[in-house]
């Protein structure tokens, strides 16, 4: 959630870049038109966006099947140690036991640091297509007449045709 509400902001910034222009040049236009582009939307149907997310689901799916692996290997240890149990001397047993609790505490740091290693990686793709995003942005801004633009989840309703996103889903290659 947190990361949606930073891209919104994020967006927003960058979109309404072109007002900040014209306010800091004092041609702020009488009748300021404005746009609206769906971020999340250009992000999920663009070629750019279609080649991030591929990209980060290969990153994530190779992620989970190591996490997973190791998840197999320590049920494994715990399910032989339990087998052996009764065989076991009271030391050995305690031993082992210690050693399948210090691999458990490893896996789950493990998987936190996975966690953190994708949700970083996450936000570094979004920033990637942002900053792709900007130029062309300010492309259709420009060519549209429009001063402001602004991400559709900060709009309650808007005439639907203030909406640019089709036009920024077919540059963003």
């Amino acid at each position: 959630m947190r990361k949606y509400a930073a891209l919104g902001f994020l967006g927003l910034g960058l979109m309404i870049s072109p007002l900040l222009t014209h306010v800091a040049s004092g041609t702020v236009p009488a009748q300021p038109k404005i746009g609206a582009i769906d971020v999340a939307r250009t992000f999920v149907e663009s070629a750019a966006g279609k080649r991030v997310n591929a990209n980060f689901d290969k990153v994530r799916k190779d992620s989970q099947a190591d996490l997973d692996k190791k998840k197999n290997d320590f049920l494994k240890a715990k399910a032989d140690l339990e087998k052996q149990a009764s065989v076991l001397k009271a030391e050995v047993l305690a031993q082992k036991k210690a050693e399948l609790e210090k691999q458990l505490h490893d896996l789950e740091e493990y998987a936190n640091k996975l966690d953190a290693d994708l949700a970083k990686k996450e936000q570094e793709s979004l920033d990637t297509l942002l900053s792709q995003a900007e130029p062309i942005i300010k492309k259709i801004a420009a060519k549209e007449g429009v001063s402001l633009i602004v991400d559709n989840k900060a709009i309650v309703w808007a005439d639907p045709s203030m909406d640019l996103t089709a036009q920024l889903i077919a540059e963003m290659k």
